[in-house]
């Protein structure tokens, strides 16, 4: 081709027999990574590096149990108590309109006290509950009954069917049942004889870092303490420890005449037996292991005592007007029949003043409108003071009929008083009065025994009655188990990752190196 010179604006004109030769470098190997070299890197570093894998197992095994130090939550020790009693059962008085608690118990099935009231379970955590509890215990800690009350928790426990019915309504909110308000508002919320107890370990203030933490065995019997402090609190109470009044050691026959020693002496068997009707049929079921007798077979001899010796020989006595000193047995009468008839007379003015409030009584008018309606009617309220003053005469009458049957008898007690009695059939009487009189006192002594070791049994002993506390926290090793078993494989992939990166990254500097000698094989010579 010919050199010609060309001006810069006139474009470059390639004719179709020229051509443009370029030549490309191509070198005879490309950037590769060799597996097999970085696992022979890896051999080579086997013995730094399993000390840094053993390292990373060591920060994987120990991070769990020191973040367990900061973490964990205090040791929470619960217990369940369950009511053991009977309660009176209650009705409404037709009168009054009032619930009135009946001869007839029943063993509780709910949160009642057991006198019937609602029980206040906010007793468990009172000054005198936490007082006792702790009277006398010494603790590693310096915990008070405040720091106490404020770590435990007492919680109720649903009966089976008001449970179920909230897991009904709540299944009707989560479905957006129309009608699921009104289900709700239908529960009646109710409770059996059983209730939940916790006391959660770390006592101080509640923003305190540094908590006082008693151990668990600590914790536990501190738990115990409170719920038989408890227990106490309930039979010192509500229990009638009380025994039945010794009337018997007061009857003197010899100082007395044989039908007033008979009075006095049915008058203590009567009060006798209403004591022992007076409890529960749980403890009139309890079977002495002493004797073998319960308060039924008691009740019956006490009858048996009363039929065959005292009641036989009183209707002998009355019938025939026996006495010792007639005219002093005629005189003392003479002043409760006298007595009697004034009481009587009191009475039936205060009848007749009753009476007369009654006729005259005017209930109040209330007037009540109509809705949609422009009519009124009015309709008569009885008030409390009407219904208390029915009640008031109702008893009014019962006294007159005592007190006119108290007349009655004594009328006839002193028209019999005519003829003396013999001295051999005095005698006769009065023998068979001190047997019935040993009779009964002995009878006395052996119920009172009874109820001594009634009072001492579980049945007086145990009305709250609390299982083991449970609750207890797992060992150190038990609790981070599964932490553990995290961050171990994690640190053994950290410290694995660590040598193949090692390994991987000499690998790289290796293949770099020759790369560049090939580049460049003037550098290799002049190093030669």
């Amino acid at each position: 081709m010919e050199n010609r010179d060309h001006p810069l604006d006139r474009p470059l004109v390639i004719d179709k027999d020229a051509s443009i030769n370029v030549m490309v470098t191509n070198t005879d190997e490309e950037d590769v990574i060799d597996l097999g070299n970085i696992f022979r890197n890896m051999k080579n570093l086997r013995r730094v590096y399993a000390w840094v894998l053993i390292l990373c197992l060591l920060v994987g095994i120990c991070a769990p149990l020191l973040m367990y130090q900061f973490t964990a939550s205090p040791l929470t020790v619960s217990s369940i108590v369950t009511l053991k009693y009977d309660v009176p059962v209650f009705v409404e008085n037709p009168t009054t309109g009032e619930m009135e608690a009946t001869d007839e118990f029943v063993p509780v099935t709910d949160l009642t006290a057991p006198d019937g009231t609602p029980l206040d379970l906010s007793q468990v955590t009172s000054a005198y509950v936490l007082q006792n509890a702790m009277s006398g215990l010494e603790l590693s800690q310096p915990v008070t009954l405040a720091n106490i009350r404020d770590n435990l928790a007492i919680e109720r426990i649903l009966t089976e069917d008001t449970r179920r019915k909230q897991e009904v309504a709540a299944n009707m909110i989560a479905d957006k049942n129309s009608s699921a308000y009104r289900e709700v508002q239908d529960i009646q919320i109710t409770y059996n004889n059983q209730f939940k107890v916790s006391l959660t370990n770390g006592f101080g203030e509640e923003d305190s870092r540094n908590l006082l933490m008693l151990r668990d065995d600590e914790l536990t019997l501190v738990l115990d303490r409170v719920l038989m402090a408890y227990n106490d609190y309930l039979i010192k109470t509500y229990v009638d420890q009380n025994m039945p009044d010794d009337e018997f050691s007061v009857i003197h026959s010899e100082d007395q005449d044989i039908l007033e020693t008979l009075d006095m002496l049915r008058s203590a068997i009567s009060n006798l037996d209403e004591y022992m009707d007076s409890k529960s049929d749980l403890i009139r079921a309890y079977r002495s292991a002493k004797t073998g007798y319960n308060l039924e077979d008691l009740t019956e001899m006490l009858q048996m005592v009363k039929e065959n010796n005292v009641d036989y020989l009183y209707s002998y006595v009355y019938a025939n007007s026996i006495a010792i000193d007639r005219n002093s047995i005629i005189t003392n009468y003479q002043y409760q029949l006298r007595t009697a008839q004034t009481k009587l007379e009191a009475l039936n003015e205060k009848i007749a003043n009753v009476e007369e409030t009654l006729k005259n009584y005017r209930n109040d008018e209330v007037f009540v409108s109509m809705q949609e309606s422009d009519t009124t009617r009015a309709t008569k309220v009885t008030t409390d003071y009407y219904n208390n003053t029915i009640a008031e005469q109702a008893k009014n009458y019962a006294d007159a009929a005592d007190l006119e049957l108290q007349i009655a008898e004594l009328k006839n007690k002193l028209d019999g008083f005519q003829t003396r009695t013999s001295a051999k059939e005095l005698h006769s009487i009065d023998t068979e009065l001190n047997r019935a009189i040993d009779a009964s006192n002995a009878l006395y002594k052996l119920i009172c025994e009874h109820m001594e070791e009634i009072v001492q049994s579980d049945f007086y002993t145990t009305y709250a009655e609390h299982t083991s506390a449970y609750g207890k926290q797992p060992s150190f090793l038990q609790a981070n188990m599964k932490r553990i078993a995290i961050f171990a494989v994690l640190g053994a992939v950290v410290g694995i990752g660590l040598w193949f990166l090692a390994a991987f990254m000499q690998e790289m500097q290796d293949s770099r190196k020759k790369s560049e000698m090939k580049q460049n094989p003037g550098k290799e010579a002049a190093g030669v």
